[in-house]
C-alpha cells in the first residue's frame, strides 16, 4: 500500500471521504424535509388540533432548513481548509510563535474550535432568537446565551484541552501503548464527569432545588418504594429560564443517580403523566441500560484510539495536510476526519441499540404504572415541543436514538395486549 505514502493520495482520500460523508448526510436530510406528511392520527387528536399540526410542520420545516445552511457553511469552510493546505498553514504560523508542541498542539485545535464556533454563531442566534422564539419556545435573554456560551467555551477548553495534552503526553511517555493507557484514562473521565455532572457541572448552567413535599413527590416516593429503585433524589431544575419545551433525563452512577425533572414538565404534565415518565427512566436502570451504555462506550473509545495509533506516526499524513514533517495534531485532525465514514457506522449501531432500550424502558413504565398514562405523557410531551411525528424511516435510522411517536405508541399498546391476555 504504498499509495498511503503519497501525501497528494491521501490528501484526495481525505477530501473524498469529507465529501461523500457530507453528501450522504445531505441527502438523508433532504430525504427527510421532503417525506409526504399525512394527517394526524385521531389518536392525537386531544393534544395536537389542525392548527397545531400546521405550526409543527412549519417548524420543523424550518428547523431542517436552517440545519443544512449551516452544515453546507461548515462543509464549504472545512473544505477550502483542507483545498488549501490551512492545517500546515496554521501549525506553520503558530510555529513561529509557540516552541512547545503540545501548546502549540493546544493552540491548534482552540483556533479551530473557535472558528467553527464563529461560523455557526449565526445559525445558533437565529435558531435560539428568532425560530425559537417565533414558536413561542425561547425565553433566554441575550446576556444569558452570552453567559452560555463564555461558560461553554471555558469548560471546553478545560476539559478538551485536558484531554487532548493527555493524550500527548500519553504518545510521548508510552510509546506504542499509549492508544491503550489513554484509553483507559478517557473512559474513567468521561465515568467520573457522567457520576458529577448534576452536581459539578449542570448547576453551572441551571438551578436544581429538591423536589417539594406535596402529591408528585408522595406518587414518586412510592413508585420508587415499588419497584425498589434506590433514588438518592428527585431534583427540579430552571429550565423555564431558557426554553419552554419539557424533558426529564436521569444522571450519574452509584450513590449519585438523580432524577432531574424540567420545572415546565412539572407545570404541563399532571401527576399520573410525571409519574409514568419517571418510571421509564427506572426501566432503564432496572434494564441495566447505562452499565451496557459504559460497555459500548469503552468499546468505542479503545477501537478508536487503537486505529488512531496506526496512523499517528505518519509522516505522509502530516504532508497531506499541508506540514513540512510529522506532526501529531494534525494527524490528529486527519484520522478524524479519516474515521467519519466508520463513525457514521458506530452511530448508527448505537442509536439502534438506544432505541431499543427505549422500548424496554417504555415496556417497564407500562407495567410499573399503565399505558394509558405512559401514552398521553409522550402525547403531550411530543405536541408541546413540536416534535416530528413522521420522520422518514432513513431518517431515523441514521439520526433517531429514541423511536418516533407512533412507533412508541404502537410498541406500549402492544405491551398492554400482552399483559391483559
Amino acid at each position: 500500500m504504498n499509495f498511503l505514502a503519497n501525501p497528494e493520495i491521501l490528501k484526495a482520500i481525505i477530501i473524498a471521504i469529507v465529501s461523500l460523508s457530507y453528501g450522504f448526510s445531505l441527502s438523508v436530510s433532504i430525504l427527510n424535509m421532503n417525506h409526504l406528511r399525512p394527517g394526524i392520527e385521531s389518536s392525537l387528536a386531544e393534544f395536537i388540533d389542525e392548527k397545531k399540526y400546521a405550526q409543527l410542520l412549519a417548524y420543523n420545516r424550518e428547523k431542517s432548513r436552517l440545519a443544512l445552511w449551516e452544515g453546507l457553511l461548515s462543509f464549504a469552510a472545512l473544505l477550502l481548509f483542507l483545498l488549501f493546505d490551512g492545517p500546515g498553514r496554521l501549525d506553520t504560523a503558530l510555529s513561529g510563535l509557540i516552541t512547545n508542541p503540545r501548546l502549540r498542539a493546544l493552540a491548534f485545535f482552540a483556533i479551530i474550535a473557535l472558528a467553527s464556533g464563529l461560523l455557526s454563531l449565526p445559525f445558533s442566534l437565529y435558531h435560539d432568537f428568532s425560530l425559537e422564539a417565533r414558536y413561542g419556545f425561547n425565553t433566554k435573554t441575550i446576556s444569558l446565551y452570552i453567559s452560555d456560551t463564555i461558560k461553554g467555551l471555558i469548560l471546553g477548553a478545560v476539559f478538551g484541552g485536558g484531554i487532548l495534552y493527555l493524550l500527548l503526553l500519553c504518545i510521548d511517555t508510552f510509546g506504542s501503548l499509549f492508544w491503550l493507557i489513554f484509553g483507559f484514562i478517557l473512559f474513567a473521565v468521561t465515568l467520573i464527569i457522567s457520576s458529577l455532572y448534576t452536581t459539578l457541572i449542570l448547576p453551572l448552567f441551571n438551578k436544581l432545588i429538591p423536589l417539594e413535599a406535596g402529591d408528585l413527590k408522595t406518587a414518586i416516593e412510592q413508585l420508587a418504594a415499588k419497584t425498589r429503585f434506590p433514588l438518592s433524589g428527585v431534583y427540579v431544575m430552571n429550565a423555564s429560564k431558557r426554553s419552554k419545551k419539557s424533558n426529564a433525563f436521569f444522571s450519574g452512577l452509584g450513590r449519585f443517580k438523580k432524577i432531574v425533572l424540567f420545572d415546565t414538565l412539572i407545570a404541563n404534565h399532571p401527576v399520573d403523566e410525571i409519574t409514568a415518565i419517571l418510571a421509564h427512566e427506572i426501566g432503564h436502570y432496572k434494564g441495566r441500560h447505562i452499565p451496557y451504555s459504559s460497555i459500548l462506550l469503552a468499546l468505542s473509545i479503545f477501537i478508536t484510539m487503537a486505529l488512531f495509533s496506526l496512523l499517528v506516526g505518519s509522516r505522509a499524513l502530516s504532508q497531506a495536510l499541508g506540514a513540512a514533517d510529522l506532526q501529531v495534531h494534525i494527524n490528529l485532525l486527519a484520522f478524524f476526519l479519516l474515521y467519519e465514514p466508520l463513525s457514521l457506522l458506530m452511530n448508527i449501531g448505537t442509536n439502534i441499540i438506544s432505541r431499543r432500550f427505549e422500548y424496554q424502558a417504555d415496556a417497564y413504565a407500562v407495567r410499573a404504572t399503565s399505558a394509558e398514562p405512559m401514552g398521553r405523557a409522550l402525547k403531550r410531551l411530543f405536541a408541546d415541543n413540536l416534535s416530528d411525528l413522521y420522520p422518514h424511516p432513513l431518517y431515523v435510522f441514521v439520526n433517531y436514538s429514541h423511536p418516533p411517536l407512533l412507533a412508541r405508541l404502537k410498541a406500549l399498546e402492544a405491551v398492554q395486549n400482552q399483559g391483559t391476555a
